[in-house]
């Protein structure tokens, strides 16, 4: 079965990467800024520097059939089977191996959609609960690639981020089930770089739902995203943590979030500061995934005297407004 997949793999593929780096990492795999595009105020993103990674041609796009082919196969391969784990590596893989000259996160979207991929790996991460996300290496691989599947795809596809907020349930499980289990695995016995990265695709996807009109439940999810960035002690490690959770309680409640600045005031003072550094750079955050006009949205439900108070904050935003317009308007011509 493994030549099946290995049809479309590359000798320097993105699956060759994922597979050395998702074994004991947190790291994200992805390509350089030149050579993938992230539209603006789309989303959060699994995205890093990858610099082996090369573009496909609009030829070589993986056709729409071979993607419904190996999504149909997923519903037939027992879930803690390795022809299981390559399925799902080979779809998340579809994000990195992307083709300039076409609207390939689209297309791959509305094919998982159609798929009802929610729907299968809700039932398949169900069972690897029960059975330990760490029972073996297989049902912990295909654990990650499934939350990293799903944070890209609500990271560049608005149409994909709805039909996961509709699927109630299954956000219902993520934020709740699924994460609090994550919550409470040793992290002497298992990694805490992966267990911290999978916690980190939870929020990453929350957030990305958020962006639009959702069914997020507010009263139940707010103190649950609350309590977890107040529990977090600031520290280089956990800094794009901190500041996805806070994104994610701005579009939750941002008027409770206002009310309590002071609680919040160190992660805030983060957020400003990486949203000064994108600004002069004028570049997406690696690290992160996020981009300038992602903060900035956010913010902006906030009320104006938070930017005002103070002259760097209220610089970044007269940078990043100045930069925009110039390139709507090149867009335009």
């Amino acid at each position: 079965m493994a030549g099946f997949f290995d049809r479309l793999r590359r000798p320097t593929s993105a699956s060759t990467v994922s597979t050395t780096w998702s074994k004991n990492t947190s790291a994200s795999i992805g390509h350089n800024v030149p050579y993938r595009h992230i539209p603006v105020i789309k989303g959060d993103i699994n995205f890093a520097n990858c610099a082996n990674m090369m573009e496909l041609s609009d030829d070589a796009a993986v056709p729409s059939y071979y993607i419904k082919e190996i999504l149909g196969r997923l519903v037939q391969f027992p879930i803690d089977s390795i022809d299981y784990e390559d399925a799902l590596e080979f779809i998340y893989d579809l994000f990195y191996m992307h083709s300039p000259y076409n609207q390939d996160d689209s297309r791959i979207a509305r094919l998982l959609i159609e798929s009802d991929y929610c729907s299968i790996i809700h039932r398949s991460l169900i069972e690897f609960m029960k059975n330990g996300i760490f029972s073996n290496a297989s049902i912990r691989r295909s654990t990650q690639f499934i939350l990293y599947t799903l944070w890209n795809f609500t990271g560049v596809s608005v149409e994909f981020r709805l039909y996961l907020s509709n699927n109630q349930n299954f956000v219902e499980f993520l934020i709740h089930d699924l994460l609090t289990y994550i919550k409470t695995l040793n992290t002497e016995q298992y990694p805490i770089l992966i267990i911290n990265n999978l916690i980190q695709s939870i929020i990453s996807i929350l957030h990305n739902i958020l962006l639009n009109i959702n069914h997020v439940n507010i009263e139940h999810t707010f103190p649950v995203i609350n309590e977890l960035l107040l529990q977090q002690q600031p520290n280089k490690t956990n800094e794009r943590f901190r500041i996805t959770l806070l994104l994610c309680l701005i579009h939750l409640n941002s008027k409770d979030i206002y009310q309590h600045l002071d609680i919040h005031q160190s992660t805030f003072k983060l957020l400003f500061h990486f949203l000064k550094k994108i600004v002069q750079q004028e570049i997406l955050m690696i690290s992160t995934g996020l981009s300038a006009w992602i903060i900035a949205y956010a913010l902006n439900k906030l009320p104006a005297d938070l930017i005002l108070q103070d002259d760097q904050r209220f610089y970044s935003f007269m940078i990043l407004f100045k930069r925009g317009m110039r390139e709507e308007k090149l867009q335009i011509c």
